[in-house]
């Protein structure tokens, strides 16, 4: 090859390369194309050569041109960034995403809307396997003071409906509850409860099976609204949770009162101690043409905690009943009284008959009643486990045994107005999980005219007053949330006639 060949060579390699030594009058692409069909006239390059030296030339050229680009407004460098650091800003955008979503209520993935977490719903069902076994040495003629009163009277000819003192009963029955509570704002909060009954009463929530299966009823069990304005005082309204400290002894478990109540609770020394206090005012019976009937009631107590594990709480309480002692009817045999006996009664109180014609019987309650209450418990934490020691005692301070006497006109069961209980607890408060447990063993002895006996423990005795005996209890967890459990109450009668019983319950509780 000739000197002047060896230099076409190398200046067409450089021209398709892209050297930067450009003509005046022609660029670098065109000087290139003129050089490489140069060597192809001179038969130095074969076409084919010459064409994929070309097109390469051109790639390369097109690349270069692309990284010396100048930057523009619309350039970005993206610097490399390694997965975890990636992984971590996704995570964070994604949450920052999902709080701006739940705050302003356009989307929440994976929840239900905003309004329904201020909404809570719970229950429980319970089914209950009952025996109720009567001494045989009872006394066989128990009036049924209760049921002769919804029937607004009965005559005597016709005989008195009797209580069962003598036949032993098995029975099953159920409790179902469900419980909605909505908290409207920080400072208000509604709800409602409904439960199963079919027994008379507001100390009864079962629904004894054995009608045929006839479709039983529920009832509106609860329904209040709570308003709390300061921290520690709130006022509730309705159909509400019973605001008093107290054992069943004087308040059934099922009882829910109607009225009004405010409650308040002020710590001290960082809660280590703390004064409560409750007031409430409870109408008892709403009388169109007469005075109603109702209770006013207030309580205070302190509560300390000498350790952490220990807390001894200590209240005193008075209840005064208006408008609940019965009138008797005057001589001539009129009825104008009629109104003042109460459509609920159990057995126990005092009583009398409020007619005078003679032919007719209608109950009326004897003794008038202002409930002294002294409560005091005492209580162990170990872990999860509590242990508790109990006492109350109450006494009615308006008792009048003359003025019973009187309304009678005749001998009766000998009044009385004191009543007490002593009670231990110990294992988990609320069974929660398979395995947990809770035992309990109480002695009460209460009076005749201790209580309202319409308001008592209605499996004690059966309910009523002039009852002292023990109750044990025990439940243990099977599975979440479910127990199964036993309950013995054995009672006998103080001042009546003969009335033994002993009741067994075997219990399974599920609750959500």
């Amino acid at each position: 090859m000739s000197l002047r060949t060896h230099l076409l060579a190398g200046a067409a390699l450089l021209a398709a390369l892209g050297s930067p030594v450009q003509a005046h009058a022609q660029t670098t692409d065109d000087i290139g194309i003129e050089l490489l069909q140069l060597l192809v006239d001179e038969g130095v390059l074969p076409r084919e050569k010459a064409d994929q030296l070309l097109a390469k030339a051109r790639d390369a050229a097109a690349l270069r041109a692309q990284r010396e680009a100048p930057r523009t407004a619309a350039t970005i460098d993206v610097p490399y960034v390694p997965e975890t650091v990636r992984a971590q800003i996704r995570d964070e955008v994604k949450q920052e995403v999902v709080a701006q979503a739940r705050s302003e209520g356009w989307i929440a993935p994976n929840t239900l809307p905003e309004w329904t977490q201020r909404i809570s719903i719970n229950g429980d069902f319970r089914i209950r396997s009952e025996l109720q076994n009567f001494s045989k040495d009872n006394f066989p003629f128990f009036p049924d003071v209760g049921a002769i009163n919804r029937a607004r009277g009965v005559t005597n000819s016709g005989g008195f409906p009797l209580l069962n003192s003598l036949i032993d009963r098995r029975r099953l029955n159920y409790r179902a509850r469900i419980n909605v509570d909505a908290n409207i704002t920080k400072e208000v909060q509604v709800g409602f409860r409904l439960a199963s009954g079919n027994e008379p009463g507001a100390v009864s929530t079962n629904a004894t099976l054995g009608n045929f299966f006839q479709k039983d009823e529920f009832w509106l069990d609860r329904a209040y609204i709570a308003v709390t304005p300061l921290k520690g005082l709130t006022f509730t309204g309705g159909r509400i949770a019973n605001p008093f400290l107290a054992t069943d002894m004087v308040w059934d478990a099922d009882i829910n009162p109607e009225g009004v109540a405010a409650t308040a609770r002020h710590g001290f020394f960082d809660d280590k101690v703390a004064v409560f206090g409750t007031a409430a005012y409870f109408p008892l019976e709403e009388r169109l043409l007469y005075s109603d009937s109702f209770m006013a009631g207030g309580q205070l107590g302190v509560e300390a905690k000498p350790a952490d594990n220990l807390t001894f709480t200590v209240a005193g309480s008075y209840y005064n009943f208006q408008g609940i002692q019965s009138r008797k009817n005057a001589p001539d045999g009129s009825r104008l009284n009629d109104y003042t006996a109460p459509l609920f009664l159990e057995k126990g109180n005092s009583v009398f008959n409020v007619r005078t014609d003679g032919l007719t019987t209608l109950a009326g309650l004897a003794s008038d009643f202002d409930l002294a209450i002294g409560h005091a418990n005492l209580a162990y934490d170990h872990g999860d486990l509590r242990f508790g020691l109990t006492g109350e005692v109450v006494k009615n301070l308006a008792l009048d045994r003359a003025e019973i006497a009187r309304l009678r006109g005749e001998p009766g069961v000998p009044a009385g107005d004191l009543g007490w209980q002593v009670r231990f607890d110990a294992g988990y408060p609320i069974i929660r999980k398979l395995g947990d447990w809770h035992i309990s063993a109480a002695y009460k002895r209460i009076e005749t005219d201790a209580v309202v006996d319409i308001f008592a423990d209605s499996d004690f005795g059966l309910g009523g007053t002039d009852v002292k005996g023990y109750a044990i209890e025990g439940a243990v967890g099977i599975y979440d949330n479910t127990s199964i459990g036993v309950n013995w109450l054995s009672t006998d009668a103080i001042n009546r006639p003969p009335f033994s019983v002993d009741v067994l319950q075997i219990n399974l509780v599920s609750r959500f």
